[in-house]
C-alpha cells in the first residue's frame, strides 16, 4: 500500500532542510507509535526494512546555499510505502492524531491523504526513482574492511542489489520467491549524497528498466529497492510508457 501526503508550511517562507532523512524515519516511527506500539517497535528495532518514503516533492522552490530549499508553493508531499497495510493505516491514522511534522526549524502540518490506486507491474517495468537506491559493500583498504556505497557505475552494484532484494524479500515475505531472477538496465542516474544522524550515504537517483520476477518487482515497487529503505532510500514509480507516447508533444 502506498498514501501521498500533503503537508502545509505552518509559516511563509518556510526552508526546508537538505538533509531530513532521519527526521522523518523518526517522525513515521512515532506517528505508528500513536496507533500501535507493536508495530512501530518491531520497525525501529527489527534489522528488516519494512517500509519506504520518497524525498519530499516540493513543486515550486528557491534553493537557498547551506540552509536549503525555500519553499514557495501551497503544499508539499511525502509518500509512504509498505507491503504491510496495518503500517501504513498506522502512519495515516498516527498523522491524523498528531499532524505535525517537524524538519529542522522547518514546520509543516498534514492536511489531506491520499491512498494511491496500485500501478500494473509485470516482468518489464520503467521504473522511476523517487528517492535514491543505496546499496553498500565492504572492501579491503589496507589492513581495514571499509564499507563502501556503491554507484551503477560499478558492476557489483548490480550484484549485490539481487542479494539485497533476495534477502529482504525472504526477511518480510516470509520465503523466496518462486522466481528470482531479475536485471536492471540502467537509463541515467545521479549520485547523491544525503546525511542521515551523523552518517554520509551515498545513492543514485535513476531511471531504469527492470526485467525478470515479478515478486520481487512488486517488493521492490511497495518496500524499496537496495538497503536503508526506512531511511528513505530506495522508492520508486512506474513510468507508464504508453500514456508517455500518447501524449502530445
Amino acid at each position: 500500500m502506498r498514501v501521498e501526503i500533503k503537508f502545509r508550511p505552518a509559516e511563509e517562507g518556510t526552508i526546508l532542510p537538505f538533509n531530513y532523512n532521519h527526521d522523518v524515519y523518526a517522525q513515521l516511527i512515532e506517528k505508528i507509535a500513536i496507533v500501535s506500539p507493536e508495530i512501530a517497535r518491531e520497525a525501529e528495532v527489527s534489522h528488516v526494512d519494512y517500509f519506504t518514503f520518497s524525498r519530499i516533492m516540493v513543486r515550486k522552490r528557491e534553493l537557498i546555499p547551506d540552509r536549503g530549499i525555500r519553499v514557495l508553493s501551497d503544499d508539499v508531499s511525502l509518500y509512504v510505502s509498505s507491503s504491510s497495510n496495518e503500517l501504513i493505516k498506522a502512519v495515516v491514522e498516527g498523522f491524523i492524531d498528531s499532524p505535525v511534522l517537524q524538519l529542522g526549524e522547518a514546520t509543516f502540518i498534514a492536511e489531506d491523504v491520499k491512498v494511491l490506486k496500485e500501478p500494473k507491474i509485470g516482468r518489464d517495468v520503467l521504473f522511476s526513482t523517487l528517492s535514491p537506491i543505496m546499496v553498500r559493500t565492504v572492501k579491503l583498504s589496507g589492513d581495514r574492511m571499509k564499507i563502501w556505497d556503491l554507484y551503477p557505475s560499478e558492476e557489483a552494484f548490480f550484484d549485490k542489489l539481487r542479494k539485497v532484494m533476495l534477502m529482504r524479500y525472504s526477511a518480510i515475505m516470509g520465503s523466496m520467491p518462486e522466481e528470482k531472477d531479475f536485471s536492471i538496465d540502467v537509463v541515467k542516474f545521479k549520485p547523491v549524497r544525503i546525511l542521515v544522524k551523523d552518517t554520509y550515504y551515498r545513492g543514485s537517483l535513476m531511471i531504469f528498466r527492470y526485467t525478470g520476477s515479478e515478486e520481487i518487482a512488486r517488493f521492490g515497487y511497495e518496500n524499496g529497492f537496495g538497503e536503508k529503505t526506512r531511511y528513505g532510500f530506495g522508492m520508486v514509480k512506474v513510468i507508464d510508457e504508453e500514456q508517455e507516447r500518447e501524449a502530445p508533444e
